[in-house]
């Protein structure tokens, strides 16, 4: 008996804000030759939102279904992480597969899947890349708050010559260089800016060199720190008002700061206070990235600048606008839903093992948080 896996309309779900979808045709169809036995049920207009037709999923060899009121699933395949209300389509055993929103949910998702897996878990090894959402996300979630943050600027970012005169360009600063904040750089120089770019590990300065940016770099190991797994580590709050005051003249000449700074399960670092940011020229544009995730999990206002809100644009200051958007990949769900497609792939060709779920590969295990309906320790 082969294993039925089930695809749900998000932006149904999520009254529009999630406009991925778990699953798309094309993967779909490299699924089958590598799991031929699966059955892919996907609810009717799951992919619309992000360019993919019912009749394009019923030719890659899916079920498409009105809704789940009659099917049962063994795994279910989501991008964002069901509400407490949800009554998920499972079997008593089934198998929920998406973002949680860390700890605190996984008691209540305990609750709806008997098995769970959190997507975010995955270690950060070279092997596990192939399964990695969080940075073929963030990948796309740099270009798009690049476009976005550009949307809101009221000035050209290249250098312009026309008969009436040439533009400067603009001055970017991106503050954090994981992957979100490497494609920001890229996107930023492509569109012509200066950009530079700060880290709290000094080592990504190679990185910022090699996108053709300049690198924001203190002489004070007060401001130098790393954390488990590559991750940017956590400074104190002497260490925070200390590295604000060194970012302070950067952030003030930009025209367009990206910050993308973020720590593994803590609220994010505050890298610019609200006067630095009232201070920048008028109409200049943050674009706080940060303010998502835990930020949002915990009510905690703010990201990397506390003036930021979550899924609003406030202005501060004489017009220096602050974008708090937390779902900037959404914005190419087209694209963002083929990566996460690619990622589920993979996934599942660990998960699966002769026709039936296996925990036992240690990426698996890693990622499950929820056995047999317990909140794994």
């Amino acid at each position: 008996m082969s294993l039925k896996i089930g695809i749900l309309h998000e932006a149904a779900l999520t009254e529009g804000k999630e406009q991925r979808v778990a699953m798309t045709p094309d993967a779909l169809a490299r699924l089958e030759k590598k799991l031929p036995a699966l059955t892919v049920y996907v609810q009717a207009g799951a992919g619309v939102a992000a360019g993919f037709t019912d009749a394009a999923y019923e030719v890659a060899g899916a079920t498409v279904v009105p809704d789940f009121a009659k099917e049962k699933m063994d795994i279910l395949l989501r991008v964002s992480t069901p509400s407490a209300k949800e009554k998920l389509p499972l079997k008593d055993d089934g198998l929920l597969v998406c973002l949680t929103a860390g700890q605190d949910s996984w008691g209540t998702l305990a609750k709806q899947a008997h098995h769970v897996l959190a997507l975010e878990k995955l270690p950060r090894t070279s092997r596990a890349q192939a399964l990695d959402v969080l940075s073929s996300q963030a990948n796309l979630g740099g270009y798009a708050a690049v476009l976005g943050g550009v949307s809101y600027l009221p000035r050209l970012m290249p250098v312009l010559m026309t008969a009436a005169g040439s533009s400067k360009p603009a001055n970017v600063l991106v503050l954090g260089v994981g992957v979100a904040g490497l494609q920001a750089i890229a996107t930023a120089k492509r569109l012509g800016a200066q950009v530079k770019a700060f880290d709290v590990r000094p080592e990504v300065s190679e990185q910022i060199k090699s996108l053709g940016a300049k690198p924001v770099i203190f002489d004070d190991p007060n401001v130098a720190t790393e954390g488990k797994g590559g991750y940017a580590g956590s400074l104190d709050e002497a260490g925070q008002a200390h590295l604000q005051s060194l970012l302070a003249p950067f952030v003030a000449e930009s025209d367009l700061v990206i910050s993308t700074a973020q720590v593994p399960g803590k609220p994010a670092p505050v890298l610019m206070d609200e006067q630095t940011v009232a201070s920048m020229k008028a109409g200049s544009v943050v674009v706080d990235m940060a303010c998502g995730g835990y930020n949002k999990q915990h009510g905690i206002k703010g990201g990397n600048c506390p003036a930021s809100r979550a899924d609003e644009v406030v202005s501060v200051g004489h017009g220096v606008t602050v974008v708090g958007e937390t779902n900037w990949v959404s914005r190419v769900a087209g694209d963002a839903s083929r990566f996460w497609a690619q990622n589920m792939v993979n996934l599942l060709s660990l998960l699966v093992v002769d026709n039936a779920l296996s925990f036992e590969d240690e990426l698996i295990a890693a990622m499950a948080v929820v056995k047999a309906g317990k909140v794994a320790a």
